[in-house]
């Protein structure tokens, strides 16, 4: 039984590095959307301001596509770190779980020494 419960506190430690790898990387990617959801908000802000200054159709219409390409172009770079930031996380979260399945399944899987 003894190999049992070193098998069992072996998983456990196992499962409090990958409960922290996670914990690390959400905080991380939280931080990352409340930087976008500033750095957009400061964006509208400018652009707002700019817009009742503008003095033509034409400058509105400027104004407006430039906001509208710059969103595109933020949104899709914040699309592909907060991936790349997911993919990171999953690895460095499941990296820990990964060995002990295996060591779980050949240690039950061969009698235990009486």
């Amino acid at each position: 039984y003894e190999e049992l419960a070193d098998l069992g506190r072996e998983n456990m430690a196992a499962v409090m590095r990958a409960n922290t790898a996670l914990s690390s990387g959400l905080e991380a990617i939280g931080k990352e959307v409340i930087l976008y959801a500033r750095s957009s908000f400061e964006q509208a802000a400018e652009t707002a301001t700019a817009l009742l200054g503008a003095k033509t159709f034409e400058d509105v219409f400027q104004l407006n596509s430039q906001f509208a390409k710059a969103n595109v172009e933020r949104m899709i770079e914040g699309s592909a770190k907060l991936s790349e930031m997911g993919i990171k996380l999953a690895n460095e979260a499941l990296a820990p779980l990964g060995g002990r399945v295996e060591a779980t399944i050949h240690k039950l899987g061969k009698p235990l020494a009486v």
